[in-house]
């Protein structure tokens, strides 16, 4: 008789968190959103009306980047965001780059790229730095001065 029982409650103790499960799973979307998966059909072409095409949503975004003089380092500046602030403002032990120029800027950049010392935090930077090209180094100076003066 033992013996049923406790499979009787394995089956129940199983029963129930395979439907705990289930619905969670179920209820996971966030609310008022639909599922992405779920857009077929009538909701796709009315996406595709108010929003266009893949390929136009893709040449929108190729257009707009283009317009942009600093679109090729918005990644890059994302990793400096971390530590400077995304103003540039500074953070703790991390300077402040908003108010300097660009020229400053591109030349840090450049003796943190050679491995150089400019402060403290010399060697912090130095992977940072070795991994950016003239050319981001350039941008990122032009960046930093454009839109982060005081």
């Amino acid at each position: 008789m033992r013996g049923n029982e406790t499979f009787f409650l394995l089956f129940g103790l199983c029963g129930f968190m395979f439907g705990l499960l289930t619905w969670t799973y179920d209820n996971l979307e966030y609310k008022g959103y639909p599922r992405n998966s779920s857009c077929t059909g009538d909701c796709y072409v009315q996406y595709v009306k108010d929003n266009g095409t893949p390929a136009e949503i893709e040449m929108r975004k190729q257009a707009a980047a283009a317009t942009d003089p600093f679109s090729s380092i918005k990644g890059l500046w994302s990793g400096c965001a971390a530590c400077h602030g995304q103003k540039g403002e500074g953070m703790g032990v991390f300077p402040k780059l908003a108010g300097q120029s660009a020229e400053s800027i591109i030349e840090k950049l450049t003796v943190y790229k050679n491995r150089g010392e400019v402060g403290n935090m010399s060697s912090t930077m130095w992977a940072q730095a070795g991994q950016l090209s003239e050319s981001d180094i350039n941008t990122l100076g032009e960046f930093i001065q454009e839109t982060m003066n005081d």
